[in-house]
């Protein structure tokens, strides 16, 4: 969480509120009937925050697949933008915000939120690469069953992040499933917990 005033000022002039960063790979291979449309983040319910000092700075990352194509992938970041240090016990907010594109419905969604201390540890690049990792591991997971895919999905998304995090915590990973009626995903951990609906227009 920020803490100082000049930091989320900067912050936010950096940013701007509710900014997004999305990316791609291999969404060029996909089939014409899987057309994809904008994943967003629609809901985020705190349960309770996070044991971090201050409120809560919550950002998501999210790895998108298509479950019949291995080519066929996203990878996108929203958050924290203009909610920086402003997240708290029993509050839920609609950003109604994008989160990546060329997602369909029916995709697998594989997912961290993490929570912001100070300044985003993650920089472009190394957002780049993390989602570049995924959709490598994507090419091993596909063949396996769902609980085994699922699983090593979200151990590579977590252990990648974690390589690059200084002061940002990651609270969980989630798996689930894009639906134009939305669809939520749960993260548990360093003493916070969240409700989050991801939708598809």
């Amino acid at each position: 969480m920020s803490t100082s005033l000049s930091h989320l000022t900067r912050r936010i002039g950096m940013l701007g509120a509710l900014t997004g960063v999305a990316l791609a790979a291999g969404l060029a291979v996909a089939a014409p009937a899987q057309a994809g449309t904008t994943l967003r983040v629609a809901t985020v319910q705190c349960i309770e925050e996070t044991d971090e000092v201050g409120d809560d700075s919550p950002y998501f990352l999210v790895f998108a697949a298509s479950t019949t194509n291995p080519g066929a992938t996203a990878f996108g970041k929203w958050g924290p933008g203009g909610w920086d240090a402003e997240v708290a016990s029993g509050e839920t907010y609609y950003p109604n915000a994008s989160i990546v594109s060329g997602v369909s419905s029916g995709w697998l969604l594989i997912s961290v939120m993490l929570e912001e201390d100070y300044d985003n540890d993650l920089s472009a690049g190394e957002i780049t690469w993390i989602g570049n990792n995924m959709y490598n591991q994507y090419q091993i997971s596909f063949w396996k069953d769902a609980a085994t895919r699922n699983s090593e999905l979200r151990n590579t998304l977590r252990n990648t992040t974690n390589m690059y995090l200084s002061n940002d915590e990651l609270v969980a990973t989630a798996a689930t499933t894009a639906s134009v009626s939305g669809t939520w995903a749960t993260y548990v951990g360093d003493g916070g917990n969240y409700k989050v609906k991801y939708t598809l227009p």
